[in-house]
């Protein structure tokens, strides 16, 4: 029952955090803990009443240092009520040498 055997194969081994970030679409995006995402998230404005469907924030992602994360403005929908919320795409660390 199920998908057991192809969802097996797309975990991360325990050891990918010493491996060095892989070049992609979404950055070290799948290194980060789950609580610095939601950290991230937190500290963007509202959904619903943001103006900017893509946005970036920067913070201290502990072992992994300052990380910039990008989110998009997404909508979830159910019949006549749409819910608005931010879902992050990227993750990037940020330099010392990089200058915003």
């Amino acid at each position: 029952m199920g998908n057991s055997r192809l969802a097996a194969s797309c975990h991360l081994r325990g050891d990918s955090s010493s491996q060095p970030a892989t070049v992609g679409a979404n950055g070290i995006l799948g290194r980060i803990e789950g609580q610095y995402v939601s950290t991230a998230i937190r500290q963007l404005p509202p959904a619903a009443t943001a103006i900017q469907e893509h946005l970036d924030v920067e913070i201290d992602a502990g072992a992994d240092g300052r990380v910039r994360f990008f989110a998009e403005r997404k909508t979830a929908r159910h019949h006549r009520h749409s819910h608005y919320y931010w879902s992050v795409y990227r993750a990037e660390p940020v330099g010392s040498n990089d200058t915003l």
